[in-house]
């Protein structure tokens, strides 16, 4: 199974979205001290996933050039939480990143998705050894956000204000449990 979700309007204040105000239900996670929030997957949106969200967060003032570029100590971040709207802190954004809801493409869709959720990731540069140091912690792929699937024409061509890690994908992995489910997502590499 192969879902792919991109940037699409109205914004949505539930399920899959992207930019604006983070889901309440995170808005008081230590991390949003340190990081912003990028994007939320839609609960159900694999099994490993069930009835939860998993939010992408990125260090404030991250910069490609920077050195947290490698699992374990990545610039970017993933929680699972409940199903939870939109809060009331936008600040908590990363800055120029637009609010837009995150939906699933079409069936024949030729567009590239800006989210991959998938068994198996797709290599920008076919580096499979990329993913040792995760794998070797016993993760495995869940999905990727990959920029290549943000919109460069139409109503979305300004969603983001730059690229935020070079053109590149973000990789996150995690271990299923005995009931298949991930309590914890990692960020496992960039490949750009």
């Amino acid at each position: 199974m192969v879902l792919l979700l991109t940037p699409a309007l109205p914004d949505a204040p539930t399920g899959g979205r992207l930019g604006g105000a983070p889901p309440r239900a995170i808005e008081e996670h230590p991390w949003l001290a340190t990081h912003r929030y990028v994007l939320t997957l839609p609960a159900g949106c694999a099994p490993w996933s069930a009835g939860r969200e998993v939010s992408v967060l990125l260090r404030a003032g991250f910069d490609i050039g920077d050195d947290d570029l490698s699992y374990p100590a990545m610039a970017m971040r993933a929680v699972v939480h409940r199903p939870s709207p939109r809060g009331e802190r936008p600040e908590l954004s990363w800055p120029g990143l637009r609010a837009a809801a995150l939906a699933p493409l079409g069936t024949g869709d030729e567009r590239p998705g800006l989210v991959r959720i998938a068994e198996t990731p797709r290599l920008i540069q076919q580096q499979p050894s990329y993913a040792a140091a995760v794998e070797a912690d016993g993760h495995r792929f869940l999905f990727q956000v990959d920029e290549e699937g943000w919109p460069v024409e139409g109503e979305l061509e300004d969603v983001v204000a730059e690229y935020l890690w070079g053109y590149g994908s973000v990789y996150f992995y995690g271990t299923p449990g005995p009931d298949g489910l991930v309590d914890e997502v990692v960020a496992g590499f960039l490949d750009s």
